[in-house]
Order: structure tokens, then C-alpha cells, then sequence
């Protein structure tokens, strides 16, 4: 019977579920936000009521709303920690921005994945290669 694995068992096995944890933390990274030339309304109307904006205001301060909609003379949506019903004012907003795909940033991501994978696997390699085996 086995109580215990040797540390190295251990760290290979770690390793293993390193690169599914990047590329998990890197799936949010494909984006950024952009910012479209059109009016703020029309922005947010592309939205239709669905994914997030964020708000530039003319103070210089920021408001990131998800499901935004334009009411009147407002934008409306749902912001702030703890998240609740926020709206901010057309006169009040200098541009809204919005979620995109970033091909540079995606680019740049799969070349450190692999990057990070290679050295992995070769360091696994190389320790079970000097150590005689994965014991």
C-alpha cells in the first residue's frame, strides 16, 4: 500500500495541469476594448442590451456597465461593486468603448503558451532523462 508519492511525482503532476491552468487565466486576453467613431448612443445601441461598454466620463472618471441601453437621455446598465442599476448621463460621457478581438494580443498569448509548454516539457524531459525515470 502507498501512503505517500515522492515530491518529484508530485511536481510532474503539477506541471501537467500548469498549461490548462494558462490558458484558462488567458482566455480573457484575445480582447481589449476599442473605441468605435460613432456617438455614444448608437455604441451602446449596437450592444442591444447585451455584453458590457465602458463609460469614459468627461471627469475623467470610469464605469464599466454590463446590458447597457440608452433611456432617454442616459445610459443605463448594470455596474459598480456590488454590482447595481447605474446610469450615467449623455452630456456626462466623453466616449463609450467596447469589447473587441485583439489579433495582437492573441498573437503574442499563443506564442508564450507554447513558449511556456516547450520549456515544460523539456524541463520534464530532462529531469525524468538525469533522474532515471519519474519514481
Amino acid at each position: 500500500m502507498r501512503t505517500s508519492s515522492s515530491p518529484r511525482r508530485r511536481r510532474v503532476t503539477a506541471l501537467r495541469f500548469l498549461p490548462l491552468a494558462l490558458l484558462a487565466l488567458a482566455a480573457g486576453a484575445c480582447t481589449s476594448w476599442h473605441h468605435p467613431a460613432s456617438p455614444a448612443p448608437e455604441v451602446v445601441a449596437r450592444q442591444h442590451g447585451r455584453g458590457s461598454v465602458r463609460v469614459l466620463r468627461r471627469d475623467g472618471s470610469v464605469l464599466v456597465l454590463r446590458t447597457p441601453s440608452v433611456v432617454g437621455d442616459s445610459i443605463i446598465g448594470v455596474g459598480g461593486s456590488p454590482p447595481r442599476r447605474t446610469s450615467v448621463a449623455l452630456a456626462d460621457v466623453e466616449r463609450v468603448e467596447t469589447r473587441g478581438f485583439s489579433p495582437a494580443k492573441t498573437c503574442g498569448l499563443v506564442l508564450v503558451y507554447f513558449a511556456v509548454v516547450t520549456l515544460i516539457a523539456v524541463g520534464a524531459a530532462l529531469g525524468a532523462w538525469a533522474g532515471g525515470g519519474l519514481d
